[in-house]
């Protein structure tokens, strides 16, 4: 089933995804840099020589590099000045990403590390799936809410894990539990865990890096504001307004080259591990009623096995899952499963 949807090459581009992105990094964050530093210049150019005056490079320790006075002068100079301080910064929050990504996580998420004591039923549904595919074991944890929901998380074998809530425990039966088991473990294998950690990293740097530049420019602007009256601090706002715009714009371009597909191959996998695509139906169908999860943090609600789309997302355009109506048709097809009359009016429409 699985070989017909060209898993392998998925699978590499995956792993090939997380390497640029982290590769890209550092490139990006000094683009933002000057870009912002482009828009400065033009903010204090003089209108007597059409040249950016030379109090914003004094504002901020900036050595023009061009001597030409222009604004690009200023941008590549702000990249000369601050690619240490850029580079360096992101490669201790790459590390942290790196070592800490499972503690942050789970944090975020409010999840408990689980045992084959806590939680035996569970314990043995996920180690008969791991055995049957002859994979290491990942660690459990449940959140304790009455939401039903579930993520796979983790970049190697060491941090590898699989979280459920306690809702969907006490709400599902023990095969819609395991089909849901099998679709996270899917993500594991099929390195999409990995790939959303070093997106959320790196989302996570660019909102850093811009509020940073915007507490920095608030901090110079307020400081001589006696010297340029109100103006200068009105430019700095508005400049460090647009540095933020332009991260949440990456964190929404870096979303939309998570390929939805990564859901389609999951419920495909879980179905190819569990051998009942009926119970992922019922299971999705269920989880669809009750999955919010306010209280995690927007970039992490997207390693979770439903997040519904929110008034932000243009009407699904931004989502980051397909609905659950198309997820629910694909498995009805893999299974040659005929759709119930009922389904159409509880699922979500498609768009």
């Amino acid at each position: 089933m699985q070989a017909t949807l060209g898993l392998s090459t998925y699978r590499w581009n995956n792993n090939i995804k997380s390497m640029l992105l982290l590769a890209l990094f550092p490139v990006l964050l000094l683009a933002l840099l000057g870009g912002i530093f482009y828009l400065f210049g033009w903010a204090y150019i003089q209108p007597e020589n059409h040249l950016v005056n030379p109090y914003a490079f004094a504002a901020f320790g900036l050595t023009p590099v061009l001597n030409t006075g222009r604004p690009e002068d200023m941008a590549l100079a702000a990249i000369v000045a601050y690619w240490p301080t850029v580079l360096g910064v992101a490669a201790v929050w790459t590390l942290i990403g790196y070592f800490f990504n499972d503690a942050i996580i789970h944090m975020a998420t409010g999840a408990q590390a689980v045992e084959r004591k806590d939680e035996p039923k569970l314990y043995n549904l996920l180690e008969n799936l791991c055995i049957s595919r002859g994979l290491t074991m990942p660690r459990l944890y449940v959140i304790d809410s009455e939401v039903m929901n579930a993520y796979a998380s983790g970049i190697d074998q060491k941090s590898y894990a699989i979280t459920v809530t306690r809702g969907l425990l006490e709400r599902l039966n023990d095969q819609e539990v395991e089909a849901v088991l099998g679709h996270e473990l899917t993500h594991i294998i099929n390195r999409d865990c990995r790939l959303l950690i070093v997106t959320i990293v790196f989302t996570g740097m660019i909102s850093f890096f811009t509020q940073l530049l915007w507490r920095s420019m608030q901090m110079s602007a307020y400081s001589r504001n006696s010297e340029r009256g109100g103006g200068g601090v009105l430019v700095l706002v508005l400049i460090a307004s647009i540095a933020m715009l332009v991260g949440y714009l990456l964190a929404v371009f870096l979303r939309l080259a998570l390929s939805r597909r990564r859901e389609y191959l999951a419920d495909a996998g879980s179905v190819e591990l569990t051998k009942n695509p009926e119970a992922l139906i019922t299971a999705l169908r269920k989880i669809s009623e009750s999955c919010d999860v306010p209280h995690v943090p927007s970039e992490v609600r997207q390693m979770f096995i439903e997040n519904p789309p929110s008034v932000f997302d243009m009407g699904g355009l931004f989502a980051t899952h397909p609905p659950i109506a198309a997820r629910i048709k694909v498995l009805e097809e893999l299974g040659g499963l005929p759709p119930p009359p009922s389904h159409g009016k509880s699922l979500i429409p498609e768009s």
